[in-house]
Parts: C-alpha cells; sequence; structure tokens
C-alpha cells in the first residue's frame, strides 16, 4: 500500500497540473489524466514492490506515447509556414531532449536507491502526459465566449 501511494504522489501533482490546464476546455469523456491515474491504481495494487509501481508507469508511457506522438503530428500539419513547421519540430525536439535529461536526472539520486526507477518512470509519464494534453488543447476548436454559450443553452 505505501508503494502505491509513493507512486501516486510522484504521479498526482503533474496529473493535477494537466487537468488544471485542461479544465480551461471543455471536458472530454475520456480523460487522459484521468484514464492514467486509474490504470496505475489497478496495475499496482496494494504492492509494495517499487520495480512495479515503475513498470505499471512504463506501461502507461506506451498508451500515452502514440497518443503524444500523434498530436505533435497533428499540431506539425497545422503549420501551413515551412519556415514555422521546422521551428516547432526543433521545438519538440528541444523539449524531448529536456524532458530525457531532467527525468534521467530525476531518477539518479542514490540516496533514493531501488526507488529512482520509479521516480524517473513517473517523471516521464507526468511529462509525456501533459505535453500531450497541452498538445491536444491547442488543436481542440476554441469555445465560444460565454456570453454566446448563455444563448446557445437558452434555446
Amino acid at each position: 500500500m505505501r508503494v502505491a501511494a509513493v507512486a501516486l504522489a510522484l504521479l498526482l501533482p503533474g496529473v493535477a497540473f494537466a487537468q488544471q490546464q485542461r479544465s480551461q476546455a471543455a471536458p472530454r469523456p475520456d480523460d487522459l489524466a484521468q484514464q492514467v491515474e486509474r490504470n496505475i491504481r489497478s496495475c499496482v495494487g496494494n504492492a509494495q514492490d517499487m520495480a512495479l509501481v515503475a513498470r505499471c508507469m512504463d506501461s502507461q508511457r506506451t498508451v500515452v506515447g502514440p497518443r503524444l506522438e500523434t498530436a505533435v503530428e497533428r499540431l506539425l500539419g497545422t503549420q501551413t509556414n515551412p519556415e514555422r513547421r521546422e521551428r516547432l519540430a526543433a521545438v519538440q525536439a528541444a523539449w524531448v531532449t529536456y524532458r530525457d535529461m531532467r527525468c534521467d536526472f530525476a531518477g539518479s539520486n542514490p540516496d533514493r536507491g531501488t526507488e529512482s526507477a520509479a521516480d524517473r518512470a513517473a517523471c516521464l509519464l507526468q511529462f509525456d502526459l501533459s505535453r500531450t494534453m497541452e498538445i491536444e488543447q491547442l488543436l481542440a476548436p476554441p469555445s465560444p465566449p460565454a456570453a454566446q454559450q448563455r444563448q446557445q443553452q437558452r434555446r
């Protein structure tokens, strides 16, 4: 139980941030952050094994990863100017480099011992989840102004 709590404590701040970012957009029935959280709780269960926690988080990255790649490709596809598309691709490449370096650092703390692998896995999942949700929010159609929404609700 302690291990599951640690895993969720590592992941939930990022999930909460990602959900806060998404709260500005219309809620979706298949909210990715909630899905990932449920899957991790189910995978970890009452286990006390930090290696299992890391594997559970890594397995969720295999779910989030293709969705992130699709979102990035869709966002690149919105760039009609080749120079802007190139610059956006460079931004994404820099983000990947930062994520990897940051999470390698998070997972290299000798004081954390065997828990450092879970720290790295949680970091990678948190970054990928947040970036996916950020890009999907950019791709979402803009919501109508509040006054227009109220008029539509009255009809």
